[in-house]
């Protein structure tokens, strides 16, 4: 009736007075309106806040393990852990979601997680005897020709072991991060200069746990720095140092070799650059070139000592610490025209060019070189020996032997 009234007021061209009408008509209405309650539950909502309070609430299931008490090596039982289940607490909300919100509370439903270990029995055993059997890391430095052994102690070694399920039942495994970190602290404590590859050995580490039986590890040499002194010359320095003298240039680019600055600081490769391949160990030649001799040397004991010449000053023999590289029955030198029998490359005196040890050379017109100098500097760099000499050390030497060359 009122809207109509407006309406009709409005017909009427009363402008204003309409609009005004209405709201006062509109302020004095009240509507009451009674709306049911209808409440909800998002299930994946739901779930996935579950998902979030998992990780504060879920109790982990703990597998059997061993420990070491005091002197005995004892097995630790497993322990079941609990995790919720999501999908039930979500059934039980959605059943009783009124008497939740009004209590306020929400129980949840866990379900036991049982351990993937259990029965330690087959291996009690084993880790007892890896724990009780001695360890030792047998750490070389073929430059010094100088091993350092460290016992592993028991205690620690009981520390890295662990239990892993496997297809066959447990099964023990060492952790590779102590182990890797176990080298290191040792490397630390070698002094200036040396290092061991720890992340290299530590599977050697784990095998030599595994098997009961001792870790052999090569000490490396890092790179230094050398100052120019008055006087020097890139030969010099390569001589003194042990290191051929273009593998010093290489190492600094941009050096003028023919112009040395006495106060500059150079960089000197590692001697491991020597030693590019396996060494064989237990086996050993040392040249003296003071005394023109050669030793030959088998797990620590002297097997042969042999009368030598070495090269003249023009072309001298490089000391240093090198290992037999190459076997040539018969190496031929084209700038000398000398044919070298039983010929053991050692060293390259530059690139491409190896210095080594062999037997008495010849000319390509068959004469025999040296055969009456024997005793003194007589070849262009090499090593010379009397013929069955040199047959013998060719077939005794295999790929890998250390060659010390003293001054």
């Amino acid at each position: 009736d009122a809207l109509g009234t407006a309406a009709t007021a409005s017909q009427a061209g009363k402008g204003g007075d309409f609009y005004r009408a209405i709201e006062g008509l509109l302020d004095s209405v009240q509507v009451e309106r009674q709306v049911p309650l209808s409440i909800h539950l998002d299930h994946a909502r739901a779930a996935q806040t579950l998902d979030d309070l998992a990780r504060l609430m879920n109790e982990p299931p703990e597998n059997a393990t061993i420990k070491l008490e005091g002197a005995e090596v004892i097995a630790v039982p497993a322990r079941p852990g609990y995790t919720i289940d999501a999908d039930a607490t979500v059934a039980y909300l959605s059943s009783a979601l009124n008497s939740v919100l009004a209590d306020g509370e929400l129980v949840v439903t866990r379900r036991a997680v049982q351990p993937e270990l259990v029965d330690l029995s087959g291996v009690v055993d084993q880790v007892r005897e890896m724990v009780e059997t001695p360890t030792s890391v047998h750490a070389y430095d073929p430059i010094a020709d100088n091993t350092i052994t460290t016992q592993v102690p028991r205690e620690l070694k009981a520390s890295w072991i662990t239990i892993m399920p496997g297809e066959q039942g447990p099964a023990v495994e060492l952790d590779p991060v102590r182990v890797q970190q176990y080298l290191e602290s040792i490397a630390s404590e070698l002094g200036q200069g040396l290092t061991i590859d720890a992340a290299a050995y530590t599977g050697q580490l784990e095998d030599a746990l595994l098997s009961g039986t001792d870790a052999r590890v090569r000490v490396s040499h890092t790179p230094t720095n050398y100052t120019i002194q008055p006087g020097d010359t890139m030969l010099r320095i390569g001589w003194n140092m042990g290191i051929p003298y273009w593998m010093i240039v290489n190492a600094n680019p941009g050096i003028n070799p023919d112009s040395l600055i006495a106060g500059q600081v150079i960089e000197i490769p590692s001697r491991d650059d020597l030693l590019p391949y396996p060494v064989v160990p237990d086996k050993r030649i040392v040249i003296s070139i003071s005394e023109q001799r050669l030793w030959v040397y088998e797990n620590g004991e002297l097997r042969s000592k042999h009368v030598i010449s070495t090269g003249i000053d023009r072309s001298p023999t490089q000391p240093g610490v090198f290992r037999v590289q190459t076997h040539e029955k018969n190496a031929y030198a084209s700038v000398w025209d000398l044919h070298m029998p039983n010929f053991l490359g050692i060293y390259e005196a530059w690139p491409g060019f190896m210095n080594g040890i062999h037997g008495l050379p010849t000319l390509s017109s068959g004469r025999r070189l040296w055969a009456n100098v024997l005793g003194r500097p007589a070849s262009y760099g090499c090593i010379i020996m009397q013929l069955d000499a040199a047959e013998w050390l060719f077939n005794w030497a295999e790929n890998g032997v250390i060659v010390e060359i003293r001054p």
